[in-house]
């Protein structure tokens, strides 16, 4: 995930590439992304982090 913002002019200069952002900008692309259970990703991660970090486990 991005933590700063983009801000730069820029000049395009070909004509077919003009059309094409356009196109591109007039119909974004929808992004679907899958739900996920983030207290179990959570729960999972520490119980990872414990078990690396228990001095009874070897690495």
């Amino acid at each position: 995930m991005a933590t700063t913002s983009f801000d730069k002019s820029f000049a395009v200069e070909n004509e077919k590439a003009c059309t094409k952002f356009l196109e591109a900008v007039s119909n974004p692309r929808t992004v679907y992304v899958k739900h996920k259970d983030l207290k179990a990703e959570s729960s999972k991660g520490l119980k990872l982090l414990a078990r690396r970090f228990s001095p009874s486990v070897k690495s």
